[in-house]
């Protein structure tokens, strides 16, 4: 049985994410994102014009910024604060810039310029099929064509599961799960969130749906927590095969952020069409807050997200969006723990 943690991993994600400032910092001051802002204050689609940038990760670093202080926004446009106009502009006798850059992880540093400068294929994904791996060396690329070998799948479940845990723990505890008798948990890593909620709610019943080396993987891990009676697995590479049918409710848990807006109203379109009507789609993310500058951990997430994957952290109004946009109607967010949130849309 899963026992709570004493206290939440809060602090352990704003520790880890700290990683991703100064790269942020660094980038911003190399391609004139500072001067150009400091000049006009701009909206992300602005800014990206105006730079010749990628419109993601441009929304990636200046939400970063924002969350670190650095900017602030007025009806979806930035312009820098006090402290970046003395501090980071090039023109100013206080500017940081030359003492920025010592220490800078310069492969980080690197890979978010390609990203910005739209020289990183990491966006490939089709509006009404799976992404492309993008060729870029990154484990996504794996995940996007469904090649996963046993020895991947098992590093990346502990991964998973390390970081995954306490919030799992959490979120059959803190939402409302009445009405769910059986959970398809789509690309459930693990299987950390199933055991959870079949341990927190012995009614439900939980099924695993991953590509077939992380199955393996995920059924050491029931078969450890003794839940083998409420939780299974079923190999499905959620892009190119047909999902599986009687569940009222399909979860995801940091599977969205792996993805751009057009994969991820894929993926809402493929659970509408397998949910029964009363079914319920639920999204397990850290949330942005409605204007995107934060939190910093939330926002520093969604930047580890552009240097890794083809995704982004989302607001709930983003969200509700592509929900929507897929047929889901009452569509609200339940806090669970931490940074975490349950994003729930319903197939009336």
């Amino acid at each position: 049985m899963f026992r709570a943690p004493t206290t939440d991993d809060q602090r352990i994600w704003d520790l880890w994410l700290t990683h991703t400032y100064q790269g942020a910092i660094v980038a911003a001051d190399d391609l004139g994102v500072f001067a150009a802002i400091g000049e006009t204050p701009a909206t992300i689609a602005d800014l990206a014009r105006r730079l010749d940038f990628d419109e993601r990760a441009t929304g990636a670093l200046v939400r970063l910024l924002a969350a670190l202080g650095l900017l602030v926004t007025s009806e979806h446009r930035f312009q820098l604060t006090d402290h970046a106009r003395t501090y980071l502009l090039r023109s100013s006798p206080f500017y940081w810039g030359h003492m920025m850059r010592v220490g800078t992880n310069e492969a980080q540093l690197a890979t978010l310029v390609a990203a910005l400068q739209r020289k990183d294929p990491g966006d490939t994904a089709r509006a009404d099929g799976p992404p492309e791996p993008a060729g870029s060396g990154r484990s996504i690329d794996r995940w996007a064509s469904g090649t996963v070998a046993v020895d991947e799948a098992r590093a990346v479940a502990a991964r998973m599961q390390s970081h995954s845990l306490s919030a799992a723990i959490a979120a059959p505890r803190n939402y409302d799960c009445t009405g769910i008798a059986r959970m398809l948990d789509v690309g459930g890593g693990s299987g950390c969130f199933a055991i959870a909620f079949a341990q927190a709610h012995p009614d439900i019943r939980t099924t695993v749906m991953e590509l077939p080396a992380m199955c393996d993987v995920a059924r050491g891990y029931i078969q450890r927590s003794d839940v083998a009676d409420h939780v299974d697995t079923v190999a499905v590479d959620m892009f190119r095969d047909e999902w599986p049918t009687g569940y009222d409710a399909v979860f995801f848990s940091n599977v969205w952020h792996d993805w751009n807006v057009r994969t991820c109203s894929w993926l809402a379109r493929r659970a509408y069409g397998v949910l029964p009507q009363g079914g319920r789609i639920m999204l397990h993310e850290m949330l942005l807050d409605d204007d995107g500058a934060g939190p910093a951990t939330t926002a520093s997430f969604s930047m580890q997200m552009l240097l890794a994957t083809q995704g982004q952290q989302f607001t709930f109004g983003e969200l509700r969006t592509i929900l929507e946009g897929a047929g889901f109607t009452g569509i609200d967010a339940t806090h669970t723990c931490a940074y975490y949130s349950i994003t729930t849309g319903y197939k009336r």
